[in-house]
């Protein structure tokens, strides 16, 4: 059969969600690109068609599951909507992403790996980093246009960041019922107000 874009595209796609289950089951470390192959019913040699190693698939899952791929789809409409509605817009998405189950599996195998492995560990800043130099950035055009008053927007940015994965470890990790009784419209609400309320002009 031919490789059309759509092949490839469908059989990325396969190869990604295999990982994405052995990786949460195995842990990375341990995890093989046998393994993974066996799990999306391919030959090991194949995944080299579409990743040059396991380091690089693990980069494509964080750039095809994880809320980074908001920062990308974004329409110009959208990063025009008011602070207050497009940071709840952006929450419930995150929140949509994070808390699906396989995203959690996926989180509850990188945590401890970036305590023991500190290439995974640069590899989470620099997921981090990325997002919040988006929000930052969004934040920063909203002060200058004078939606919202000047403050740091890059602190700005990890305030209302820090509250969200606040609210995912304690929701997916420790299993804490008092955060696990909100829904993400209540959370998001929260955030928002909360972050909000001390930059809106007076």
């Amino acid at each position: 059969m031919a490789r059309t874009p759509k092949v490839v595209e469908d059989r990325r796609e396969q190869i990604i969600d295999a990982a994405m289950r052995v990786f949460s089951q195995k842990g990375f470390t341990r995890a093989t690109n046998k393994d993974i192959a066996r799990e999306a019913g391919i030959t090991p040699g194949l995944i080299y068609h579409y990743f040059e190693n396991k380091e690089a698939l693990l980069r494509a899952i964080i750039e095809a599951r994880s809320p980074l791929r908001l920062v990308s789809s974004l329409s110009p409409q959208t990063l025009m909507l008011p602070p207050e509605v497009f940071l709840r817009f952006i929450i419930l998405q995150v929140l949509g992403i994070v808390e699906e189950e396989k995203f959690v599996q996926l989180l509850r195998m990188f945590l401890p790996e970036i305590i023991h492995n500190p290439d995974m560990s640069q590899l989470g800043a620099g997921v981090l980093q990325r997002g919040l130099g988006f929000l930052a950035r969004y934040i920063a055009s909203k002060m200058q246009a004078g939606e919202l008053r000047q403050a740091d927007a890059s602190l700005t940015a990890q305030v209302c960041m820090g509250s969200v994965i606040g609210f995912v470890l304690r929701r997916q990790i420790i299993h804490d019922a008092v955060a696990l009784e909100y829904s993400h419209e209540q959370i998001a609400d929260a955030v928002v107000e909360t972050v909000l309320k001390g930059l809106l002009p007076r």
